[in-house]
């Protein structure tokens, strides 16, 4: 990939040196990272080769790969590429981690295409201008069947709604309510956060994608925004953890993310 980087790219590019000691260790994203990570490794079995996108300082594709996946990690930052490759050298796993600078809107032709499946973490896709963009591009790297774990941020997220209620800040609370481009900040640039629902996903990714099922991540583990403070609970967090599991699915749409699982279908890819 070459060229100019989108505002978003920018801005995570600014952050990757500090990303991981800043957001890594908090227990409220440690918390929902076991969620995901809990789904991911059902979904995809031992052998697997898969594709990330936005895989930024490469935390699950090195978690992935130490259980036996092989993973091609994409994204927009060379920054974050640059950590996520010394964090695949000190694991020793370069021959099952791969990296790729690749823009989700751009998707070039990928080594060892067809995937078994591919997957997103932490909102990556919300912050794309052009969803049907990466549906297209998606589409080819895929083979029919394989399936496709998509987590996004949830627009109904209860708990980052009181919490900025709870701080007086309304304008906050009810951003994810908002549709079509929301302002937000990161590491000194700004870019714009979309907020679409599972319908709206669904609708952009077809028809070569089928929405399987959605769980709820984090819809009583609290959301980042209440770090650093909520990590000083850990047994609440334990407590809410468990909540967490078997809310996962009859309250999804409450999750401060939605794990949206979509499978390939046969439409031939454009």
């Amino acid at each position: 990939m070459t060229g100019v980087l989108s505002p978003a790219a920018r801005a995570f590019d600014a952050v990757a040196p500090d990303f991981d000691r800043r957001y890594g260790h908090w227990a409220s994203v440690q918390a929902q990272r076991r969620a995901v990570r809990r789904e991911l490794l059902r979904t995809f079995p031992t052998g697997s080769a898969l594709l990330e996108l936005g895989g930024g300082t490469g935390e699950d594709a090195v978690f992935l790969a130490a259980r036996g996946r092989r993973v091609l990690l994409t994204d927009a930052s060379p920054a974050m590429l640059h950590c996520a490759r010394r964090k695949v050298e000190v694991a020793g796993l370069g021959d099952r981690v791969l990296l790729h600078q690749a823009d989700l809107e751009h998707l070039p032709d990928l080594p060892s295409a067809p995937y078994d499946g591919a997957y997103s973490n932490f909102a990556a896709l919300n912050c794309v201008e052009n969803l049907a963009a990466v549906t297209r591009g998606l589409a080819p790297l895929l083979r029919p069947g394989a399936p496709a774990l998509l987590v996004v941020f949830g627009p109904l997220a209860v708990g980052e709604m009181l919490l900025h209620l709870l701080r007086g800040d309304p304008r906050t609370a009810f951003r994810r309510l908002q549709r079509g481009e929301v302002p937000a900040r990161l590491g000194g640039q700004t870019f714009t956060v979309r907020y679409p629902g599972p319908g709206a996903f669904a609708a952009q990714l077809a028809p070569y994608f089928r929405l399987v099922r959605i769980r709820g991540i984090g819809v009583f583990v609290p959301p980042s925004a209440a770090e650093p403070g909520i990590s000083r609970w850990p047994r609440l967090l334990r407590l809410l953890e468990l909540l967490d599991r078997a809310a996962a699915a009859p309250l999804a749409r409450l999750g401060d993310h939605l794990l949206l699982h979509f499978e390939r279908t046969t439409e031939p890819a454009p």
